[in-house]
């Protein structure tokens, strides 16, 4: 397969698509002199993960790419991969993006990729492990081409601009294939704030729109005080992805900027599933490529061309079937739940507590509360000490124990996700058929 030679501008770089492939064939030289096939990759900036990527598939190899830079999900999935490419702390990069290589280098052939090149993802799984999803490229490149299809219209003459990461499926898509594939102009620096977006869109000449990739959490912020109103005529379109963006923001961004984002559902194992915009319509439309069917409990079950070569994947959202291929979503049936747009299972925090010499048995759960009261969702844990535990806690005091824990599930999960509150009980309350009073459990933080 021949990757496009379409005419990208990098604004984070101030490079165009031609030095972007000196210095991919560069690194890919690199790469095809060593003997590692399976590569693990992890780079937070933007361009030189593009090039180190697109360098792996010049050179045949194949492409493991962790949750986050966390050294203990580093080291997990290293064990996955024969090296490391990329820039990380406490991990070591047998080969390492170079600015320098390439530059000079003429070029005159296109970038060669394997359509069945093996990317492999991680992402939560419900049986307490980061889990495994395989993918091709060829997989990630039809679902790019869908991308376009149904949003190229309202996308010409724009520069894409991202608050998200490209370590996830979501931003890899958006962010990085979808623009070099189109060959649409895209500024690879992340915008963390509202303000530093305004600031790079203000720079900018009049010539270009445009489109905005951020998540509902980064949204839910920005309507409570949205200084991009006043650039409200540059912005194309917004999208929208990692969970549900609440109804009342999704119409408030109506109002501030004109028009709502485009929210598309979807998750690393089945990709984009349906896409939707508040302000025309709450349900949720299933892109052209997906087949729809439920079980008997009302579980999506989805064929796609993404997961499984277009077999019947079950899901774990529960939904309302309507005509045209649309839906409602009526909620998830599994332990799998979005902090903020992170995905993380509760299980897995669970066994990682655990692991914890000062505990028994624990339970983690998600506490959700009413948007109103303008606290976010959290999660907690309760948990039974060993006899350790129950010294370390008396010694330290409840403030200080639960500290030390954080510190030790930081090795694992990005700060988000670690569980905020503690309950301590001598044991949990398992009825007689061994199954928990979740109930009983959630009462203990009210």
């Amino acid at each position: 397969m021949k990757w496009p030679t379409n005419k990208t501008y990098f604004y984070c770089q101030n490079h165009g698509f031609d030095i972007w492939q000196q210095q991919v064939h560069a690194h890919a030289s690199l790469f095809a002199a060593r003997d590692e096939q399976t590569w693990l990759l992890f780079d937070a900036d933007s361009y030189q993960f593009s090039v180190l990527f697109f360098a792996l598939l010049a050179a045949n190899k194949s492409i493991v790419l962790p949750q986050n830079g966390q050294p203990e999900q580093l080291a997990q999935c290293l064990a996955q991969a024969e090296a490391f490419t990329g820039v990380a702390d406490n991990t070591y990069a047998e080969v390492a993006f170079n600015i320098h290589i390439g530059i000079e280098q003429a070029v005159n052939t296109v970038i060669e990729v394997d359509e069945n090149a093996a990317i492999r993802f991680f992402t939560s799984g419900s049986s307490g492990v980061p889990k495994a999803i395989d993918k091709t490229f060829s997989q990630l490149l039809i679902e790019v081409k869908e991308l376009e299809q149904q949003f190229s219209e309202q996308m010409q003459q724009t520069i894409m601009v991202a608050t998200v990461s490209h370590q996830h499926i979501y931003g890899l898509l958006f962010k990085v294939l979808w623009p070099l594939y189109t060959g649409r102009d895209v500024c690879f620096n992340s915008f963390d704030y509202p303000e530093h977006l305004l600031h790079f869109i203000n720079l900018q000449n009049d010539s270009h729109d445009f489109v905005v990739i951020s998540s509902p959490a980064y949204y839910h912020r920005l309507v409570q005080d949205n200084v991009l109103v006043a650039i409200k005529h540059k912005l194309r379109c917004l999208f929208s992805s990692g969970g549900p963006l609440k109804t009342a923001a999704a119409r408030q961004l109506a109002c501030q900027l004109g028009d709502a984002p485009i929210e598309v559902l979807g998750s690393t194992e089945t990709g984009g599933i349906a896409w939707r915009k508040q302000n025309a319509h709450d349900h949720w439309q299933a892109f052209s490529t997906i087949k729809l069917k439920l079980d008997d409990c009302q579980r999506l079950i989805i064929s796609s061309p993404y997961v499984d070569n277009g077999q019947w994947y079950q899901t774990d959202d529960r939904v309302q079937l309507l005509t045209n291929n649309q839906f409602n979503l009526l909620g998830r049936a599994d332990r799998i739940v979005k902090i903020e747009e992170k995905r993380c299972s509760l299980d897995e925090i669970s066994v990682k507590v655990n692991q914890s010499d000062w505990v028994l048995d624990s339970y983690v759960l998600l506490l959700q509360h009413d948007s109103s009261t303008g606290k976010r969702d959290e999660i907690a844990a309760v948990l039974v000490l060993t006899e350790v535990g129950e010294q370390a806690l008396e010694q330290l005091g409840k403030f200080k124990f639960s500290q030390a824990l954080k510190t030790h599930l930081k090795a694992f999960f990005e700060p988000l996700v670690i569980p905020r509150k503690y309950r301590y009980l001598t044991e949990l309350p398992y009825n007689s058929q061994g199954k928990l009073n979740k109930a009983q459990v959630e009462k203990l933080f009210d």
